[in-house]
Protein backbone atom coordinates (compact mmCIF):
# COMPACT_ATOMS: atom_id res chain seq x y z
CA UNK A 1 0.00 0.00 0.00
CA UNK A 2 2.82 2.53 0.86
CA UNK A 3 4.51 1.35 -2.04
CA UNK A 4 1.66 2.13 -4.74
CA UNK A 5 1.16 5.30 -2.72
CA UNK A 6 5.25 6.56 -3.04
CA UNK A 7 5.04 5.58 -6.73
CA UNK A 8 1.99 7.97 -7.60
CA UNK A 9 3.87 10.64 -5.26
CA UNK A 10 4.46 14.13 -7.54
CA UNK A 11 7.04 16.41 -6.86
CA UNK A 12 7.09 18.22 -3.43
CA UNK A 13 6.87 21.79 -5.28
CA UNK A 14 3.32 20.46 -7.12
CA UNK A 15 2.10 19.21 -4.01
CA UNK A 16 3.11 22.08 -1.93
CA UNK A 17 0.88 24.14 -4.51
CA UNK A 18 -1.87 22.06 -4.77
CA UNK A 19 -2.13 21.94 -0.68
CA UNK A 20 -4.11 25.40 -0.80
CA UNK A 21 -6.59 24.14 -3.38
CA UNK A 22 -10.01 23.03 -1.80
CA UNK A 23 -10.31 19.87 -2.64
CA UNK A 24 -6.29 18.85 -2.22
CA UNK A 25 -6.76 16.32 0.38
CA UNK A 26 -9.84 14.48 -2.17
CA UNK A 27 -6.84 14.59 -5.04
CA UNK A 28 -3.90 13.77 -2.39
CA UNK A 29 -5.30 12.21 0.54
CA UNK A 30 -2.93 9.26 0.77
CA UNK A 31 -0.01 10.88 -0.06
CA UNK A 32 -0.18 13.86 2.40
CA UNK A 33 -1.07 10.64 4.78
CA UNK A 34 2.09 8.96 3.50
CA UNK A 35 4.37 12.57 4.21
CA UNK A 36 2.78 13.24 7.39
CA UNK A 37 3.78 10.17 8.65
CA UNK A 38 7.68 10.42 7.57
CA UNK A 39 7.93 13.64 8.46
CA UNK A 40 5.97 14.59 11.11
CA UNK A 41 5.45 11.44 13.10
CA UNK A 42 9.11 10.19 12.50
CA UNK A 43 10.88 13.13 13.94
CA UNK A 44 13.29 10.91 15.89
CA UNK A 45 15.93 11.30 14.46
CA UNK A 46 15.69 13.67 12.11
CA UNK A 47 17.92 15.35 9.00
CA UNK A 48 20.41 18.08 8.52
CA UNK A 49 21.44 18.83 5.03
CA UNK A 50 25.11 19.51 5.58
CA UNK A 51 26.67 22.51 3.63
CA UNK A 52 29.08 20.95 0.84
CA UNK A 53 31.92 23.58 2.47
CA UNK A 54 31.98 21.02 5.05
CA UNK A 55 32.19 17.90 3.23
CA UNK A 56 35.70 17.81 3.92
CA UNK A 57 35.57 18.06 7.68
CA UNK A 58 33.43 15.56 8.01
CA UNK A 59 35.31 12.98 6.05
CA UNK A 60 38.69 13.86 7.68
CA UNK A 61 36.62 12.57 10.99
CA UNK A 62 37.77 9.31 9.58
CA UNK A 63 40.99 10.21 7.31
CA UNK A 64 41.44 7.50 4.23
CA UNK A 65 44.80 6.16 2.95
CA UNK A 66 42.76 4.93 -0.35
CA UNK A 67 41.22 6.60 -2.62
CA UNK A 68 37.64 7.11 -3.16
CA UNK A 69 34.81 9.05 -4.55
CA UNK A 70 33.69 11.28 -2.52
CA UNK A 71 29.62 11.72 -2.12
CA UNK A 72 27.29 14.62 -3.95
CA UNK A 73 25.45 14.98 -0.61
CA UNK A 74 25.89 14.82 2.82
CA UNK A 75 22.78 14.95 5.58
CA UNK A 76 23.78 14.20 9.75
CA UNK A 77 22.20 12.74 11.36
CA UNK A 78 20.49 14.38 14.50
CA UNK A 79 18.42 13.02 17.74
CA UNK A 80 15.81 15.00 19.57
CA UNK A 81 17.00 16.08 22.75
CA UNK A 82 15.00 13.78 25.02
CA UNK A 83 15.82 10.44 22.59
CA UNK A 84 16.29 7.14 24.66
CA UNK A 85 18.66 6.09 22.47
CA UNK A 86 20.80 9.07 22.39
CA UNK A 87 21.09 8.87 26.24
CA UNK A 88 21.71 5.13 26.29
CA UNK A 89 24.37 5.83 23.71
CA UNK A 90 26.37 8.87 26.16
CA UNK A 91 25.46 6.37 29.05
CA UNK A 92 27.43 3.62 27.50
CA UNK A 93 30.23 5.87 25.90
CA UNK A 94 31.32 7.18 29.85
CA UNK A 95 34.90 6.09 30.21
CA UNK A 96 35.19 5.58 26.82
CA UNK A 97 36.89 7.17 23.44
CA UNK A 98 34.92 7.16 20.63
CA UNK A 99 35.90 7.08 16.62
CA UNK A 100 34.31 7.14 13.61
CA UNK A 101 33.64 4.55 10.35
CA UNK A 102 32.11 3.63 7.75
CA UNK A 103 29.27 1.29 7.20
CA UNK A 104 27.90 -0.07 3.61
CA UNK A 105 24.46 -1.31 3.12
CA UNK A 106 21.64 -1.43 0.55
CA UNK A 107 19.55 1.48 -0.68
CA UNK A 108 16.50 -0.33 0.72
CA UNK A 109 18.06 -0.72 4.22
CA UNK A 110 18.38 2.84 5.20
CA UNK A 111 14.86 3.75 6.59
CA UNK A 112 15.08 0.89 9.30
CA UNK A 113 19.02 2.20 9.69
CA UNK A 114 17.89 5.28 10.36
CA UNK A 115 14.97 5.16 12.68
CA UNK A 116 15.98 1.97 14.34
CA UNK A 117 20.31 2.06 14.62
CA UNK A 118 22.41 -0.75 13.49
CA UNK A 119 21.28 -4.06 14.84
CA UNK A 120 23.62 -6.88 14.86
CA UNK A 121 21.51 -9.69 14.38
CA UNK A 122 19.93 -8.10 11.08
CA UNK A 123 23.66 -8.35 9.64
CA UNK A 124 23.21 -11.46 7.06
CA UNK A 125 27.58 -11.58 6.70
CA UNK A 126 29.13 -13.57 9.50
CA UNK A 127 32.95 -14.80 8.04
CA UNK A 128 34.26 -13.09 10.81
CA UNK A 129 31.55 -13.72 13.49
CA UNK A 130 28.06 -11.98 13.54
CA UNK A 131 27.83 -8.41 14.54
CA UNK A 132 28.03 -5.14 12.52
CA UNK A 133 30.79 -4.82 9.89
CA UNK A 134 32.12 -1.54 9.31
CA UNK A 135 35.46 -0.07 7.89
CA UNK A 136 38.37 3.06 8.72
CA UNK A 137 37.83 3.27 4.79
CA UNK A 138 35.35 4.61 2.55
CA UNK A 139 36.75 2.86 -0.53
CA UNK A 140 36.19 -0.23 1.36
CA UNK A 141 32.46 0.09 2.01
CA UNK A 142 31.87 1.53 -1.38
CA UNK A 143 30.63 -1.19 -2.79
CA UNK A 144 28.57 -2.66 0.28
CA UNK A 145 26.52 -0.14 -1.06
CA UNK A 146 24.97 -0.41 -4.96
CA UNK A 147 23.28 1.79 -6.46
CA UNK A 148 19.29 1.46 -5.67
CA UNK A 149 16.20 2.81 -7.29
CA UNK A 150 14.16 5.37 -5.22
CA UNK A 151 10.72 8.24 -5.17
CA UNK A 152 11.40 9.43 -9.32
CA UNK A 153 10.03 12.53 -8.24
CA UNK A 154 12.58 13.54 -5.97
CA UNK A 155 15.61 16.14 -6.90
CA UNK A 156 17.92 13.87 -5.87
CA UNK A 157 16.96 11.25 -8.68
CA UNK A 158 15.74 8.53 -8.75
CA UNK A 159 19.20 6.37 -8.55
CA UNK A 160 21.06 6.52 -5.13
CA UNK A 161 23.44 4.36 -2.94
CA UNK A 162 24.16 5.60 0.72
CA UNK A 163 27.06 5.16 3.09
CA UNK A 164 26.48 5.86 6.91
CA UNK A 165 29.69 7.39 8.69
CA UNK A 166 28.87 6.22 12.53
CA UNK A 167 30.20 7.22 15.96
CA UNK A 168 31.49 3.80 17.84
CA UNK A 169 32.62 3.47 21.60
CA UNK A 170 36.03 2.29 21.85
CA UNK A 171 34.84 -0.86 24.25
CA UNK A 172 35.79 -4.35 23.79
CA UNK A 173 32.61 -5.64 22.01
CA UNK A 174 33.97 -3.02 18.93
CA UNK A 175 36.44 -5.78 17.90
CA UNK A 176 39.39 -3.99 15.58
CA UNK A 177 41.75 -5.45 12.80
CA UNK A 178 44.54 -3.34 13.91
CA UNK A 179 44.50 -4.29 17.44
CA UNK A 180 47.55 -6.99 18.59
CA UNK A 181 45.12 -8.02 21.05
CA UNK A 182 43.51 -11.33 20.48
CA UNK A 183 40.56 -10.20 22.53
CA UNK A 184 39.88 -6.88 20.75
CA UNK A 185 40.72 -8.51 17.27
CA UNK A 186 38.55 -11.56 16.88
CA UNK A 187 35.18 -12.54 17.97
CA UNK A 188 34.56 -16.68 19.30
CA UNK A 189 32.23 -17.68 16.67
CA UNK A 190 34.61 -16.33 13.89
CA UNK A 191 35.66 -19.24 10.59
CA UNK A 192 37.79 -16.62 9.27
CA UNK A 193 40.29 -16.06 12.25
CA UNK A 194 40.87 -12.25 13.20
CA UNK A 195 39.25 -9.46 12.14
CA UNK A 196 40.81 -7.95 8.64
CA UNK A 197 42.68 -4.79 8.88
CA UNK A 198 41.06 -1.94 8.44
CA UNK A 199 37.72 -3.58 9.85
CA UNK A 200 35.74 -3.34 12.86
CA UNK A 201 33.02 -6.00 13.66
CA UNK A 202 30.75 -4.37 16.71
CA UNK A 203 28.55 -7.42 17.97
CA UNK A 204 27.07 -5.02 20.51
CA UNK A 205 24.57 -2.25 18.30
CA UNK A 206 24.32 -0.04 21.23
CA UNK A 207 27.87 0.84 21.06
CA UNK A 208 27.40 2.71 17.41
CA UNK A 209 25.34 5.32 16.37
CA UNK A 210 25.25 6.85 12.92
CA UNK A 211 25.91 10.73 12.60
CA UNK A 212 25.70 10.74 8.49
CA UNK A 213 24.73 9.53 5.96
CA UNK A 214 26.80 10.08 2.29
CA UNK A 215 24.48 9.98 -0.41
CA UNK A 216 25.55 9.07 -4.05
CA UNK A 217 23.14 10.49 -6.76
CA UNK A 218 23.46 9.19 -10.17
CA UNK A 219 21.94 13.09 -11.26
CA UNK A 220 24.43 14.76 -9.88
CA UNK A 221 27.40 12.68 -10.98
CA UNK A 222 26.55 13.93 -14.23
CA UNK A 223 29.40 16.41 -14.97
CA UNK A 224 28.88 19.88 -16.39
CA UNK A 225 31.00 20.31 -19.02
CA UNK A 226 31.31 21.51 -22.76
CA UNK A 227 31.71 17.76 -24.23
CA UNK A 228 29.19 16.49 -27.05
CA UNK A 229 26.37 15.55 -24.84
CA UNK A 230 26.56 18.71 -23.13
CA UNK A 231 26.47 21.06 -25.97
CA UNK A 232 23.73 18.77 -27.60
CA UNK A 233 21.81 19.52 -24.67
CA UNK A 234 22.20 23.06 -25.36
CA UNK A 235 21.27 22.52 -28.70
CA UNK A 236 17.89 20.79 -27.65
CA UNK A 237 17.39 23.59 -25.39
CA UNK A 238 17.70 26.79 -27.71
CA UNK A 239 16.23 25.25 -30.77
CA UNK A 240 14.87 28.54 -32.44
CA UNK A 241 18.48 29.61 -31.51
CA UNK A 242 20.42 26.87 -33.16
CA UNK A 243 18.55 27.02 -36.85
CA UNK A 244 19.12 30.69 -36.91
CA UNK A 245 22.78 29.70 -36.51
CA UNK A 246 22.38 27.17 -39.24
CA UNK A 247 20.57 29.30 -41.90
CA UNK A 248 23.38 31.84 -41.05
CA UNK A 249 26.39 29.31 -41.11
CA UNK A 250 24.55 28.15 -44.78
CA UNK A 251 24.01 31.41 -46.14
CA UNK A 252 27.59 32.02 -45.63
CA UNK A 253 28.85 28.43 -47.16
CA UNK A 254 27.09 29.83 -50.14
CA UNK A 255 28.10 33.28 -50.67
CA UNK A 256 32.08 31.74 -50.56
CA UNK A 257 31.92 29.43 -52.68
CA UNK A 258 30.94 31.57 -55.43
CA UNK A 259 33.73 34.11 -54.31
CA UNK A 260 36.04 34.44 -56.40
CA UNK A 261 38.93 35.09 -54.24
CA UNK A 262 37.78 32.19 -52.17
CA UNK A 263 37.89 30.16 -55.08
CA UNK A 264 41.32 31.66 -56.03
CA UNK A 265 42.69 30.83 -52.61
CA UNK A 266 41.07 26.97 -52.09
CA UNK A 267 43.40 26.42 -55.65
CA UNK A 268 46.39 27.25 -54.30
CA UNK A 269 45.92 25.76 -51.36
CA UNK A 270 44.95 22.46 -53.05
CA UNK A 271 47.91 22.91 -55.05
CA UNK A 272 50.25 23.15 -52.06
CA UNK A 273 48.61 20.03 -50.30
CA UNK A 274 49.85 17.95 -53.39
CA UNK A 275 45.91 16.91 -54.19
CA UNK A 276 46.01 17.47 -57.66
Amino acid sequence: MQRKAIEIVPPLTIIYQELHEPNAYSNYGTTIDLLYWVLIRLRDPYIKSVNKDCFESVLQKVPSEMKATPPNLIFQIASAKQSTSEEKWKNAAQGHSTFYAYHGSRLENFHSIIHYGLQQNMCKTALFGKGIYLSSELGVSLPYSPVGYGWGGSVLGSELSCVALCELINHPDVKQGNSGDTSRNRVVDSAGGKVPNKYYLVINSELVRIRYLLVYSQDFRAPRSTDRRGLMAWFGRHKLLTFVLGYIVLLTSVGLTHNKHVEKYYRLFVQKAGFD
